[in-house]
């Protein structure tokens, strides 16, 4: 993900979707970082891979709940 996202969205009015790219990260600094992208307006979604599909912890349907919470603020994860 990158830094200053907030620069690179403001040089486009196209609308874009984020790749996850490597988790280098833990999966909360990942989360996070999408989540910041996500609230610049022409941000419109996710297309992560391995962030979901290889969790650290192998719960896969958590992520997946995580990923789609930041993506659709009106779901909520599941517990």
């Amino acid at each position: 993900m990158i830094n200053e996202m907030d620069r690179v969205m403001a040089a486009t009015t196209l609308p874009t979707l984020l790749l996850g790219g490597e988790p280098a990260t833990e999966p909360a600094e990942t989360y996070e970082s999408w989540r910041a992208a996500l609230a610049q307006p022409g941000v419109r979604g996710l297309i992560v891979g391995r962030s979901l599909l290889c969790p650290p912890d192998d719960d896969v349907a958590a992520a997946v709940d995580t990923a789609v919470s930041l993506v659709r603020p009106e779901r909520r994860v599941r517990s």
